[in-house]
């Protein structure tokens, strides 16, 4: 059932004694990072990663400062463990597409919420509801359930709706499609470049049956579509934050959203590239944003809102229709009468069934040209495992548990990180080695504007020596498009989408054969 913010008078009332600075407060979700600021009290506030007891406390010594009951936010697009530390971890998103169980996701989903919702957040920045349409998306990939708009409805719309089940505000993003170009909007403004037929048959689509289906909250991305809007003087196409066309004549006209709308990051370069900070922070405002995320708050934000305010770019009004229906959420929510839900915390057994479940159903044969898969490995077999990533230093514990996993089949396993191409051609030629199994690629980095393998140790891709006669099996952990660039190299390709303490057990276990691997390609192709 779509969800529809239902204004009060009440809360109206509240907001129209305000004054400039105190509405604009109750429309700013600045981070925890900037706790040294003058004004205590905001609408919202996003806390970053950290520990779970740590982070609860925190969280309740922003709340008891605020008279007003605020938004408690942060990023659980696939679980809470990459945010709540030490709690459970899962594959990334498209690895709950590639299950394709509905009912695994949306039990995903309750469970964050309980999770999240005992350490204190109540309102989610997720799912991501971007098709995976290029594989060198350096913002989207894994974090899609897919390229298709059936299976990231179907997959992002049973997150949401285990989250906001459990009374965990959801948000999808980011309107209007991010994934269709390798621009990355922390850096620059991407163009969405569909016709507008064509982005109703696929993010348009998304995001109005996700809204039919409730969602409670849409974040608009510094994305431009030019099918639906104009130019400004210098021939640039505005990022959706601060079109008028976009938000209130598409959002929320054509897709009837009556729910909340909440700026990106107003610090990414796909928006104050485009125009001044300031200026970006009233226009997100006045062209139909709720609230910004992460303006910087000092003496200096307020004094230049303010004259925003006396130019006229920024009106009291506008102010006060959106701190009320701020105000107005959070009573419909409960928040207003200080009706913090219990939450009982999910069995951590049970959770960790369910991150072992996924990440099992989620591995995925993607090609298998010579039929290697599954492979007999055996005592005194030789395995090569060498890693051909960007950062491998990051991943010690991926391939230490790669390592150990290997070993609990074969007795000789030998490891290299990043040795370079003559040193692979000479293992690989001399039979030296009955099977070379390669983690390779690159995790998305944000403002790094590159999702493939890149840099030096793509050298390691240099020399045939995956021609050579050895078999070769390649396992992409985080980027889940690898063999479209590698299409003649790489014969063999496992994804497994993350890394969390079950995947190196159930990578080699099926390689191995002890279960079946999907090899259907349910979230992309």
């Amino acid at each position: 059932m779509k969800f529809i913010i239902k204004p009060s008078s009440r809360m109206r009332e509240i907001a129209e004694h305000w004054d400039f600075r105190r509405l604009l407060n109750q429309v700013c979700c600045p981070t925890n990072v900037q706790a040294g600021t003058s004004a205590s009290e905001f609408g919202a506030m996003f806390f970053f990663a950290g520990e779970e007891e740590p982070l609860s406390a925190e969280i309740s010594s922003f709340r008891s400062t605020c008279e007003i009951p605020p938004f408690i936010v942060t990023d659980l697009e696939n679980g809470p463990g990459e945010m709540i530390h030490g709690s459970q971890r899962f594959p990334q998103m498209m690895g709950f597409g590639q299950a394709d169980s509905t009912e695994l996701v949306y039990e995903i989903g309750k469970s964050t919420a309980l999770l999240a919702g005992a350490c204190g957040f109540n309102w989610n920045f997720s799912p991501v509801v971007d098709l995976a349409v290029h594989p060198d998306s350096p913002v989207v990939s894994g974090r899609s359930a897919g390229q298709r708009s059936e299976q990231v409805i179907k997959i992002a719309g049973a997150y949401m709706r285990g989250l906001q089940d459990t009374g965990m505000m959801a948000t999808i993003k980011h309107f209007p499609g991010d994934g269709s170009d390798t621009y990355d909007q922390h850096l620059t403004t991407p163009v969405n470049p569909l016709s507008m037929e064509e982005w109703h048959d696929g993010p348009g689509r998304v995001f109005k049956e996700l809204i039919e289906a409730g969602a409670m909250a849409v974040m608009p991305g510094h994305i431009a579509l030019p099918a639906y809007d104009k130019p400004d003087e210098r021939g640039l196409y505005p990022p959706a934050t601060v079109s008028r066309p976009l938000l209130q004549d598409l959002l929320r006209g054509e897709l009837d959203f009556q729910g909340l709308i909440v700026s990106d990051a107003v610090n990414m370069g796909g928006l104050v590239g485009y125009m001044n900070y300031y200026d970006a922070c009233a226009a997100a405002l006045e062209s139909g944003c709720d609230m910004l995320l992460f303006p910087h708050i000092d003496e200096r934000f307020y004094v230049e809102m303010e004259r925003r305010h006396a130019e006229g770019k920024l009106s009291r009004e506008t102010l006060l229709d959106r701190a009320s229906r701020v105000l107005s959420l959070k009573e419909q929510m409960g928040l207003m009468a200080g009706n913090l839900p219990e939450h009982t915390r999910p069995n951590r057994v049970e959770m960790a069934q369910l991150a072992e479940r996924v990440t099992k159903e989620s591995l995925t044969l993607v090609r298998d040209r010579e039929g290697l898969v599954p492979f007999p490995l055996r005592r005194g077999m030789r395995v090569l495992h060498v890693v051909i990533m960007n950062k491998a230093d990051q991943y010690r514990d991926l391939y230490a548990r790669i390592h150990a996993e290997l070993e609990r089949y074969c007795d000789n396993v030998d490891q290299w990180v990043d040795p370079g191409p003559d040193k692979l051609f000479h293992a690989a030629i001399s039979g030296t080695y009955d099977l070379i199994l390669c983690s390779i690629g690159s995790r998305q980095d944000y403002g790094l504007n590159v999702a493939r393998l890149h840099g030096e140790v793509a050298r390691n891709m240099m020399g045939g020596w995956m021609r050579l006669g050895t078999p070769v099996i390649f396992v992409s952990h985080f980027h889940p498009f690898v063999h479209k660039e590698y299409e003649a190299p790489i014969d063999t390709l496992i994804n497994t989408y993350g890394d969390i303490e079950f995947t190196a057990r159930l990578l080699i276990d099926a390689i191995a054969g002890q279960f079946e691997i999907r090899r259907q390609l349910s979230a992309h192709d």
